[in-house]
């Protein structure tokens, strides 16, 4: 049952964007060993919300800027990014135990999935390109 509107979609995929940026800062996600190189969990989340902050300019919904792609391609993209990000700290080997940092991954993981299930497909409205 498809009952979120598009544009509290495209809200919460700014929203979610920012937060996937700023939690590894937040929850000071940096090397503790000692080395320069930052640990996967820190890029996962880094990468997953500029993608999900760039697909979001560039979706043909009530948010989208350059209204490139549709929100059937956007819908997946997301829900694929929400899988791979909550599988990450198993595909990546950084869920130790006494150690809560794969906890974001998971749940915003199954967030963006979840909600790219319950989304509708079509903007109340007829969205054209801005370009």
């Amino acid at each position: 049952m498809k009952f979120l509107p598009t544009h509290l979609h495209a809200a919460f995929d700014y929203v979610c964007g920012f937060a996937l940026i700023f939690i590894p800062h937040a929850f000071a996600m940096s090397n503790n060993a000692g080395t320069d190189v930052l640990p996967a969990g820190y890029w996962a989340l880094q990468l997953a919300g500029f993608f999900i902050l760039i697909q979001s300019l560039m979706t043909r919904y009530e948010c989208g800027v350059l209204r490139i792609v549709t929100m059937n391609t956007h819908l997946l993209n997301e829900r694929l990014v929400g899988v791979v990000l909550a599988v990450s700290p198993w595909v990546f080997d950084f869920h130790v135990a006494g150690d809560i940092s794969w906890i974001p991954h998971c749940a915003i993981g199954g967030a963006l999935a979840l909600g790219s299930l319950v989304t509708r497909e079509k903007p109340e409205r007829a969205l054209e390109p801005a370009f």
